[in-house]
């Protein structure tokens, strides 16, 4: 027995070097009795030495495979991310990536007068651009020309005016702005910014007056929705008393409601009716609606005059001055239109600020809303007829007029497209900007009554909501700036994780003023994602083409419930509960931010997938040309090298499966 023991001790030993398994298996031989002169040897402690080496190669091993992935996971990410980088040096890749609603207008005027002359937008073989954007001489255009359907002479010599035979000047032009790569397989910037007078690309000049136009913009953005997010001060005065007898905290919850739903639900009307009787006139009226509207509120006895003025009116006017205001900065901004449209939305949040102080000031000192209204109408009409005096449309489109209505039909017409509403991520885009907004007007028009709630003044209760506006003026051209550098997707998708966490985790437990003020600091900063993002979004998963009617199907399909925003907050709002009556509201709130946190996931899963299924069609065409003979450089072979790993990374990627779609979200790329 001793020297059996002594042979699998002297085996365990020697197998210093096998597995952990191995050694596992040696020790469960069967029961052997031990002297105690072999227990007391050195044979067991040389076993638990090699039990201990195996288990420290085991962790070193895995260490190194884990570090071995993370860094082929870095890689792959790092080549992904370099490719969006060199496309966004691309003139095409920049306009199509912050395509609004202008460049939609414009692209569309320009295909109509296309049409009209018989000229195809792609341009194949005409006296001009060829159908890959490249010169072409006289000579071979009249080939062309003479093998297709022969247009009448007009037509020709309107052809060669729209598309002269010389694309030098163009060129020059985007290299005057910077940009170091024209593409000319992606034609959206031609089809958009050609000027049809002169047929020559007129880029953006990205500055000069168009400085001018952002302060416009600006101006309007803080005399509509900035005064408008003053109306919590005014509800949580008309809650507290009594201005309408009879009238329920339901009734001025829905007058709230009004002007937010019918600033969302007219947007496509109110472009088509610009587009019909000028840019100028609409706001000129939208703005003498505004003041009728004010001066008409300050007289009114009873609520359903309430209903008619400061909530039908305004939500009307504010819909007729700030979407035709909307249009105006891209045409005079490309590369810094992150940094126009940024600094227009501080109009918002400053507005706020200094409305909704001035708001309970005026209250204050004259103790009823009369006068508030009046001051609140003339000073935001004066501000809106200084933007129009000095607004200025770089590359106006004709008017249709008001004597066709085929035309002014058209323009309805183009707003709206079946084809568009069947896609289901623009329902998903509409989905997730529907509960991202109501939550923030939910959240927005709340926070003063629950200020008062917990025992705070009404002056406290309007300073946190001052605050809270003015975060979002520092906060709104931030995301865009942050969009551009991280990624629209990722950067909502960060900002609506941590506007959840202060739902349920800050909002809830803040009693004290103090608490308050940081809340609203932290909430303001990002809450307002879903207006600045929304239509960056939109660019980046549809065509061109489809831009505009999928812009309007996102802005009127969640306006219904928007109108009972305010409706449902008070409706969750528990009265006998004295701890904290908005309870139900907070978490309901917190709820509606979820579900816009897992749309927007979903959004960015697809977004993903755009891009990958294009690169990885783009790596398979490379592939198939690659003529390995032909090639014998160190620099080939790495090219060669690349392609194939790309392809292993796409072929991966894109594979079928619930496991490769969460992959696929979850995947570190800047979308």
């Amino acid at each position: 027995m001793i020297s059996q023991s002594k042979d699998n001790v002297s085996g365990c030993s020697e197998m210093g070097s096998e597995t952990s398994s191995e050694v596992s298996s040696i020790n469960s031989s069967p029961p052997v009795s031990y002297s105690k002169a072999s227990i007391a040897g050195p044979a067991p402690l040389s076993g638990l030495h090699s039990i201990k080496s195996d288990d420290v190669s085991r962790k070193l091993s895995i260490s190194r495979t884990l570090t071995s992935r993370l860094n082929d996971i870095k890689k792959a990410v790092d080549d992904d991310n370099a490719q969006t980088e060199k496309a966004s040096a691309d003139v095409n890749k920049i306009l199509e990536s912050r395509f609004d609603v202008a460049d939609a207008i414009r692209l569309q005027q320009n295909e109509s007068q296309q049409s009209k002359l018989n000229i195809p937008v792609s341009r194949p073989g005409t006296a001009g651009v060829s159908s890959r954007g490249q010169s072409s001489s006289s000579s071979s255009s009249n080939e062309n020309v003479s093998t297709e359907a022969k247009p009448s002479t007009d037509s020709k010599l309107m052809r060669n005016r729209i598309y002269p035979a010389s694309t030098e000047g163009s060129d020059k032009d985007v290299e005057a702005q910077g940009i170091s790569e024209f593409e000319p397989d992606e034609p959206t910037v031609r089809r958009v910014f050609t000027n049809k007078s002169t047929g020559q690309l007129e880029l953006p000049p990205d500055g000069g007056y168009g400085w001018v136009v952002t302060f416009c913009v600006f101006l309007t953005m803080f005399s509509t929705w900035g005064c408008n997010a003053s109306f919590g001060v005014d509800l949580a005065y008309y809650l507290n008393h009594d201005t309408y007898p009879g009238a329920s905290k339901y009734d001025y919850a829905l007058i709230a409601g009004l002007t937010v739903f019918l600033g969302q639900i007219l947007s496509p009307f109110v472009m088509a009716l610009m587009r019909i009787i000028g840019l100028r006139t609409t706001m000129l009226f939208g703005d003498a609606l505004m003041l009728a509207a004010y001066l008409l509120a300050s007289f009114t006895t009873k609520l359903w005059q309430l209903y008619l003025t400061q909530g039908v009116m305004i939500g009307c006017s504010i819909s007729l001055i700030f979407i035709p205001a909307t249009t105006l900065l891209p045409g005079w901004f490309l590369k810094k239109r992150a940094v126009a449209m940024g600094v227009s939305l501080l109009g918002t949040g400053a507005g706020g600020v200094v409305y909704g102080l001035a708001t309970n000031k005026m209250l204050s000192d004259f103790g009823n809303t009369r006068w508030c209204l009046r001051i609140l109408g003339i000073s935001c009409s004066l501000s809106v007829l200084v933007a129009i005096a000095l607004v200025k449309e770089r590359n106006p489109t004709p008017i249709v007029g008001l004597r066709s209505p085929r035309l002014m039909f058209e323009q309805l017409k183009a707003m709206f497209s079946l084809k568009v509403i069947t896609k289901p991520f623009v329902s998903l885009i509409a989905l997730w900007f529907m509960f991202a907004l109501f939550a923030y007007n939910l959240m927005v028009f709340t926070l003063s009554s629950y200020a008062i709630s917990k025992g705070l003044s009404a002056h406290d209760a309007t300073t946190l909501t001052a605050i809270l506006n003015g975060s979002q003026a520092i906060g709104r051209p931030l995301m865009g700036l942050a969009g551009d550098k991280f990624g629209r997707a990722n950067v909502t998708i960060v900002l609506t994780s941590l506007l959840t966490l202060y739902m349920f985790a800050f909002w809830i437990p803040a009693h004290t003023f103090v608490q308050l003020i940081f809340f609203s600091i932290l909430v303001g900063s990002c809450v307002g994602v879903a207006n600045v993002m929304n239509t960056v979004l939109i660019a980046d998963m549809v065509k061109p083409e489809e831009f505009l009617p999928a812009w309007a199907f996102v802005n009127y399909c969640g306006a219904p419930f928007l109108l009972v925003c305010e409706v449902i907050a008070q409706a969750l709002t528990v009265e006998n509960d004295k701890s904290n009556p908005y309870l139900h509201a907070q978490i309901f709130c917190g709820c509606c931010f979820i579900a816009a946190l897992i749309l927007i996931s979903i959004l960015r899963e697809y977004s993903i997938r755009l891009k990958l299924t294009e690169r990885q069609a783009m790596t398979n065409e490379k592939l198939n040309e690659w003529k390995p003979g032909e090639y014998d450089t160190d620099s080939t072979d790495e090219n060669w090298s690349k392609l194939r790993d790309r392809k292993s990374k796409y072929d991966l990627l894109l594979g079928p499966g619930l496991k490769k779609y969460f992959l696929r979200m979850v995947y570190p790329m800047k979308v």
